[in-house]
């Protein structure tokens, strides 16, 4: 179902809706594809998400099979945290068949006691964890493994990744690096908004991720490549939007993608001319 308002400020619909970022989406597709992960820094509200929903789509076109994953470790504290929203981002969608997937759940998380619901529309498990704190790495060594024992490709997006830098508890970096490289069947985009910390975990040598991943930097948006966006919808909705307006908007917010469109959306849902007085 297309969306009442194309300037979307929450989630991703398709590429219909999805400005520019040409260059950015083939570079991640291109290291993807050839198995190499992903750092991805880009200042908060500059459309970051947005671009790995986009890679995410674009890959599945390329190959159906893959399975995708995107979690947001913004709010979590600690390696705990971590790990169960790890385990309920991942576990039980590998596989179509919901017996298959709980067969294969159980057979690699031993360490607690996973509890299993059924999506009534989609079919596929849904599984939440309580994990013991003294079972934290065991079970995320055992959500690796399963990971790697899957015949499918997967790509797994770490939104928010320099708060790891954050918990209380040593190592997670060493600990994370250790699992990550001895999974030839999932790549990564790490992504984060705090430019000084994700540029220190990937390219100092005293970081386990030093040198792990092919580094990407993004920007504002191409301003006519935005500008030819935001006034194509507003014509196909019998509207204008004079370019000194649209200029004033990005200007006004240094190009930062998400007040932007908050702003566009509003304006479009006036359903009028936009005045330049």
């Amino acid at each position: 179902m297309k969306p009442n308002n194309p300037f979307l400020i929450a989630g991703y619909h398709s590429p219909e809706f999805f400005c520019d970022r040409e260059t950015e989406t083939s570079a991640i597709l291109d290291a993807l594809h050839n198995g190499r992960n992903v750092t991805l820094i880009a200042p908060r509200r500059m459309g970051k998400t947005g671009l790995i929903r986009h890679a995410f789509y674009r890959l599945k076109e390329q190959e159906p099979d893959i399975v995708t994953f995107y979690m947001d470790i913004y709010s979590t504290q600690s390696m705990g945290d971590f790990v169960r929203l790890f385990a309920n981002t991942v576990l039980g969608k590998l596989d179509t068949a919901p017996q298959k997937a709980l067969n294969r759940i159980g057979q690699f998380i031993r360490s607690c006691r996973p509890v299993f619901t059924i999506d009534e529309q989609t079919g596929v498990p849904q599984v939440t964890i309580d994990v013991a704190p003294q079972e934290e790495e065991s079970t995320l060594k055992e959500i690796f493994d399963y990971l790697g024992s899957s015949e499918k490709r997967c790509y797994i997006a770490i939104d928010e990744f320099q708060q790891i830098a954050e918990y209380p508890e040593k190592g997670i970096e060493a600990l994370l690096r250790s699992y990550i490289q001895f999974l030839p069947n999932v790549n990564f985009i790490f992504a984060g908004s705090k430019q000084h910390l994700m540029q220190e975990m990937f390219t100092s040598s005293k970081r386990p991720f030093y040198q792990s991943t092919q580094l990407l930097t993004i920007g504002p948006i191409d301003r006519e490549s935005y500008a030819c966006f935001a006034a194509g919808y507003f014509a196909e909705h019998g509207v204008q939007l004079p370019r000194e307006v649209f200029d004033a908007v990005y200007d006004k917010f240094d190009g930062h993608t998400w007040y932007i469109q908050c702003l566009l959306n509003r304006l479009y849902g006036y359903n009028r001319d936009v005045d330049t007085e």
